[in-house]
């Protein structure tokens, strides 16, 4: 698989990679030994780089991950970033409350290490701060002695919208950021091409838009209480996505490829972007990520742009 280079950090990541949030039980339960084939079967297939958090199952991503590394030969080559700053005090919202101080971002990465196993996190990411926190720069000194002794390779920010994306760019100080972008929601394009100007990586994340465009679901779907899609594929945002599907599933057509390869593909296809992260639960899923790795024709992708 071709592999990119991740902003300025110096590390050359795989075109596609292991999104794992899905193994930490956000998605509904899990089998722990399927997780770890399926770690395995994606690295046998050629991905380099694996993206957690610490809110994955509170731990339980990281933990596995730590497992899986610890069993691996050569898992020193494999790329690993994470996530901090959840404080998993449930908000009146019903959200989590979030705290970005270098005392708790201290403590959130220094339990990320112990769970993975690691003396040091190729990739640390502050997880959803808004832009306030990221203008208060509460833990960005620690980060970067962090960076300095070398417990971390580089850090960023994981955000939600193209106005936090730019002014990440812009402040000059996170070396990588993490972004939702797939063929339904394209509005942070502009936003990875200044990113790439800026030699700032570009992390692409929710390519299948949390498996919609895999196809498997319509407005029929039934998700459990302790599944995170029952409140994004509702039925009203399924009948708002149908068209686009439709798009994708015609383009998968023509090129005799299924509806999530061709999703993924799409987002591969964008070179300011350095790597995508699929959620990925099982062995054949990792190994049909590990093969859609290469961009689509022009004429493809032109189809499914906005």
């Amino acid at each position: 698989m071709q592999k990119r280079l991740l902003g300025s950090s110096g590390l050359e990541v795989t075109a596609v990679g292991f999104g794992a949030m899905t193994i930490g039980g956000r998605f509904g339960p899990v089998d722990d030994n399927e997780s770890l084939r399926a770690l395995h079967a994606a690295i046998d297939g050629g991905i380099n780089f694996i993206d957690t958090s610490n809110a994955y199952g509170e731990g339980r991503s990281e933990t596995i991950i730590g497992k899986f590394l610890a069993e691996r030969s050569g898992s020193e080559d494999i790329i690993i970033c994470t996530k901090g700053g959840n404080s998993f005090e449930t908000l009146p919202s019903g959200g989590w409350g979030r705290d970005f101080t270098s005392a708790f971002i201290e403590k959130c990465l220094e339990e990320s290490l112990r769970r993975l196993g690691r003396e040091a996190i190729d990739l640390y990411l502050l997880h959803n701060p808004k832009l306030d926190d990221m203008k208060a720069e509460d833990c960005y000194a620690f980060l970067e002695k962090c960076k300095d002794n070398g417990k971390l390779r580089a850090w960023g920010v994981s955000v939600n919208t193209a106005e936090e994306c730019d002014y990440a760019i812009e402040s000059k100080k996170p070396t990588l950021l993490q972004m939702e972008y797939n063929v339904l929601e394209q509005e942070a394009a502009e936003s990875f091409a200044r990113a790439k100007g800026k030699e700032v990586g570009v992390i692409c994340r929710v390519p299948l838009k949390r498996g919609f465009l895999s196809g498997r679901f319509d407005e029929t779907a039934e998700f459990g209480e302790d599944d995170m899609r029952r409140r994004i594929l509702t039925a009203e945002n399924i009948r708002k996505f149908q068209e686009k599907l439709n798009r994708l599933r015609d383009v998968a057509g023509q090129l005799n490829l299924s509806p999530a390869e061709v999703a993924i593909r799409f987002c591969v296809s964008n070179p300011n972007i350095s790597t995508i992260i699929p959620g990925i639960r099982t062995e054949e899923q990792a190994r049909q990520n590990a093969a859609s790795g290469d961009p689509l024709p022009i004429e493809a992708v032109k189809r499914l742009l906005e």
